[in-house]
């Protein structure tokens, strides 16, 4: 399935392509690309065109891929496709696409009782301090206690 927001960020990156003839936006071309190699670990547009191929057609819509009224489905792009409109997107804007998206997928700032354990540390600190300050008082009040064994 299409993480919600792909579309979106992938929309920021520019089309290169000319206008006459587009037959599926470059962030559906994108989404199938970034779909296709996360899911299903395909690497090379011959095995990216194939999984798009596969694809169910509720997952085809929401790819945004067009919808034929003839077929009475949604159209998939071919390899050739992939291939033309992946070779000519700026991989600058792409990546900027990648790490705007993956900054929202960042979990929220860490709390001071988090992994990072600043909050944890502080109260160990405290802990073995008050354990110093304990056995430093009872080796000044005990040792005539202990020399008389």
């Amino acid at each position: 399935m299409v993480p919600s927001g792909l579309l979106d960020a992938l929309a920021r990156v520019p089309d290169p392509r000319d206008r006459r003839g587009r037959r599926f936006a470059l962030a559906t071309l994108l989404a199938v690309g970034v779909c296709a190699m996360t899911c299903a670990d395909h690497n090379s547009l011959v095995a990216i065109a194939g999984w798009a191929r596969r694809c169910e057609q509720e997952v085809l819509a929401r790819l945004g891929c067009p919808y034929d009224p003839f077929a009475g489905c949604y159209r998939v792009p071919g390899e050739r496709t992939l291939r033309d409109a992946f070779a000519r997107v700026d991989p600058a804007a792409l990546t900027a696409a990648g790490f705007a998206r993956l900054a929202k997928l960042r979990p929220p700032p860490l709390s001071p009782s988090a992994p990072d354990e600043t909050r944890e540390r502080g109260r160990r600190r405290t802990h073995r301090e008050m354990t110093r300050a304990r056995s430093k008082r009872a080796n000044t009040t005990l040792p005539g206690a202990l020399g008389r064994h």
